[in-house]
């Protein structure tokens, strides 16, 4: 038997995997992966946040299995779950309409501090293992880790951009330091040193399957509770019939409130448009009216009116309204404030109800655009309606002046951002995503009407500028 054996062996190369069984390759794999994936990240897809939370769980994953092996390796091990928690809470966090930038600004220096503190750690425990096997340390890219991820933190904090050729050089750095990591195991193993027995409960393919799904039905969970929450409360509103349905459509006009419907009884003259029924890829149809009503003073009252004729706000709708440059800074008609008002009514329960639009407000702004950003007075508020809601139809209403002392020809428009599941994930409310210029042009339709007050029109009447949406005209 023993001749049998040295046969055996002599046919055996020295690398081949039945003789090459390293404990370690396993469990340092798994945390150099995960360091791999929590320190590089891909903008698009939100693979920003996907790729990380993998990392994360495969860093503790393989530092689960280390933890009983020494002090360092326990401390990361702990700061990994500790990292898993705040991500897994910024993640729900930005799930939610109430985000905005603010996760991401209390998470960043936090972050990064158990990210470094976790790499000390971590260099410490291998450093033990390095020791107690009487072995040479082999730390060269741990150190080079640890110092190139306090540089990147440390610009990342100071807001610096593009680096050039640092940047590149950065990068090539890291390649080589990933490559170095990667033969931590090989090395460990050199040492001859045993890895000490860790046992757990569930097996890492399970663990990971289960963390993963946690997050997953956390972040789910997050959204769809904070969409809830964001909803504002309706009240039975009983539609009254003025003397104003004669002058503009009824089913705008019933909509207002007696005081805001009273504003039009001095209007010298008004005048209304439709824009066609138009419908969204998701089989979505909204229809839009602007009334814009001229009154003394030269101050115009301007009212956008909007209907889903088929669907609704699931997810939460934004809407934004501005006009001409030719008219002054919007203002509330009842108060005088710089602030529009605005309503939300639909059938519920077999009730109509009456919700304020979210977020509405008005001023100044800057909204981001593909080559360059646009600024100006506008609205922007948010639209949110409870689940089962029926014929959801809304307005806005605000007042303008005149900077013309003659006839004035104008445009109004308002624009409608309707989004889908996860389409605000990230990106706060469909308000914010139409002040970042960060939405999906199909589900986006604007009424754009050209309008002439303050006396005739000495002029031939010319086609307002068509943008790649349509274009209702007045008729003349």
């Amino acid at each position: 038997m023993d001749d049998r054996m040295e046969e055996l062996l002599e046919g055996m190369e020295p690398g081949s995997d039945e003789l090459d069984v390293n404990p370690w390759r396993r469990p340092v794999r798994l945390i150099v992966w995960g360091i791999l994936l929590t320190t590089v990240t891909l903008n698009f897809l939100n693979l920003d946040i996907i790729l990380p939370g993998l990392g994360m769980i495969l860093l503790t994953l393989g530092l689960r299995a280390l933890r009983r092996e020494n002090r360092g390796f326990f401390t990361a091990w702990v700061l990994s779950l500790a990292r898993l928690v705040m991500m897994a809470a910024r993640t729900a966090l930005l799930a939610t309409p109430f985000a905005g930038a603010a996760p991401d600004l209390i998470y960043a220096i936090p972050g990064a501090a158990l990210q470094l503190w976790q790499l000390f750690a971590l260099r410490a425990g291998l450093a033990g293992v390095f020791d107690r096997a009487g072995a040479e340390r082999r730390l060269g890219a741990m150190n080079w880790l640890i110092v190139m991820m306090a540089l990147v933190t440390a610009l990342s904090l100071l807001n610096v951009g593009s680096m050039g050729i640092a940047g590149v050089a950065l990068l090539v750095l890291y390649v080589g330091i990933v490559a170095a990591l990667f033969r931590l195991p090989r090395e460990l193993g050199d040492t001859g040193y045993a890895l000490r027995n860790a046992p757990v409960r569930l097996g890492d393919l399970p663990a990971a399957a289960l963390w993963a799904a946690a997050l997953t039905a956390l972040t789910a969970a997050a959204y769809f509770l904070g969409i809830f929450l964001y909803i504002p409360e309706a009240e039975p509103f009983e539609m009254l019939r003025t003397e104003l349905s004669e002058r503009i459509p009824e089913e705008a006009a019933e909509l207002l409130t007696p005081s805001e419907a009273a504003l039009f009884s001095d209007a010298v003259d008004i005048q209304y448009k439709y824009r066609e029924p138009e419908t969204l890829r998701d089989g979505t149809v909204m229809e839009f009216c602007t009334a814009v009503a001229e009154l003394s003073e030269k101050r115009l009252l301007i009212l956008h009116y909007f209907e889903y004729q088929e669907g609704g706000p699931e997810y939460g709708d934004g809407v934004e309204c501005w006009q001409s440059s030719k008219l002054s800074r919007v203002v509330r008609p009842d108060t005088g404030s710089d602030q529009p008002t605005g309503a939300l009514v639909f059938e519920l329960d077999g009730q109509t109800c009456r919700a304020p639009l979210r977020d509405l407000g008005g001023g100044y702004t800057v909204t981001k655009g593909v080559l360059w950003d646009d600024y100006g007075d506008r609205i922007f508020g948010n639209i949110y309606a409870p689940r089962g809601a029926g014929r959801v139809r809304g307005y806005v209403l605000y007042m303008v002046r005149s900077q013309s002392e003659g006839f004035l020809f104008y445009n109004c428009c308002v624009g409608l951002l309707h989004t889908r599941v996860f389409d605000t994930f990230r990106r706060g409310t469909p308000r914010d995503m139409l002040l970042g210029g960060d939405f999906d042009s199909f589900f986006r339709p604007i009424h754009l009407t050209a309008f002439g007050s303050f006396g005739p029109d000495p002029a031939e009447y010319m086609d307002t500028e068509e943008y790649g949406f349509t274009v209702v005209k007045p008729d003349i």
